[in-house]
């Protein structure tokens, strides 16, 4: 991963230039500092997390018309507000807004606000696997609707920032592909306003991951099957891929559950049995015995420890 800082209005611009496309800045606040951490997956796509003071960004018409690349930025608004002006629409941006828009035209960022921070990711239109028809609608509305195909793209997003592949490796290839496809799923899905499914497994992982983590505790094998129109065969061979099958991650996730509740002042009242029952386990013996196969102790003791670190604290 690069790291790139800059304490003045003309190393920033130099910065965003180099790490993505020529731009100009403007409208800095006084001792403007600004922070560009970027993961280059491979040649055709990278993730950047961005943190800067107030400032706006003109990709004017001279600088478009010289542009070398087809590429798009999907874009979520972490921290504070703005405004992302493409064409002839302007959307306003606030923390959990993605939008899109692209480098091969001009555009205005109204980044004025202080405490910006946005999650970029660049990508090449023809690495996307989405029709053009579905990108030009994406880029007519420049804002991406909420939805679970936005949510799965930008979690992951994040998930690979954090965890820096080694750029070249095959842990980044592999993670390029699975980001190519979950953003052509999420621009398809926006285009469309329907459900619209990952076409790489690694990408129906992540997607079956977000649907489990929202309908825990109850959701089951068949669940996900119904819910991604899949076989219990098909559920079975994308969680083989990653050493593991769909019963052993469900169970592994509800135990997670129930540990976060054991130490959550608003679970202080209910009983080992209440918790065990609203983490997806019908029976207290089966729960206790494989909590403590899965977190070295009791749930009593992880609740009287404060979870690891209390016990670790306590001794």
């Amino acid at each position: 991963m690069v790291v790139l800082a800059a304490a003045s209005a003309d190393a920033w611009q130099d910065v965003v230039s180099r790490c993505f496309i020529p731009i100009n800045c403007g409208a800095f606040e006084p001792g403007f500092s600004g922070r560009m951490d970027q993961l280059e997956l491979d040649d055709s796509i990278s993730i950047s997390a961005v943190a800067t003071d107030g400032h706006t960004v003109d990709r004017s018409e001279r600088l478009a018309a010289r542009a070398e690349g087809d590429a798009l930025h999907l874009s979520l608004q972490v921290a504070s507000r703005g405004t992302v002006r493409q064409g002839r629409r302007m959307v306003s941006v606030r923390p959990g807004t993605a939008s899109m828009y692209a480098t091969d035209a001009p555009y205005y960022l109204d980044y004025s606000e202080p405490g910006q921070r946005q999650l970029i990711v660049q990508v090449s239109r023809a690495a996307l696997d989405a029709p053009r028809t579905a990108m030009s609608e994406g880029l007519s509305h420049l804002t991406v609707p909420a939805s679970a195909a936005t949510r799965v793209f930008f979690t992951y997003a994040l998930d690979v920032h954090r965890q820096d592949p080694a750029a070249g490796g095959d842990e980044a290839s592999a993670a390029a592909e699975v980001a190519k496809d979950l953003a052509a799923t999420m621009i398809r899905a926006s285009a469309e306003g329907a459900r619209v499914l990952p076409r790489t497994r690694g990408g129906l992982l992540r997607a079956i991951e977000d649907f489990v983590s929202v309908n825990l505790p109850r959701v089951h094998v068949d669940d996900i099957a119904a819910e991604f129109f899949i076989s219990r065969r098909t559920v079975y061979h994308v969680f083989e891929e990653v050493g593991t099958t769909p019963s052993d991650y469900l169970r592994r996730h509800r135990l997670e559950l129930a540990a976060s509740r054991l130490t959550d002042p608003e679970h202080a009242h209910r009983s080992i049995g209440e918790i065990a029952a609203g983490a997806g386990f019908d029976d207290a013996t089966t729960f206790t015995r494989a909590f403590r196969r899965q977190h070295g102790m009791t749930p009593r003791e992880w609740r009287a420890g404060a979870g690891r670190g209390g016990l670790s604290a306590a001794s």
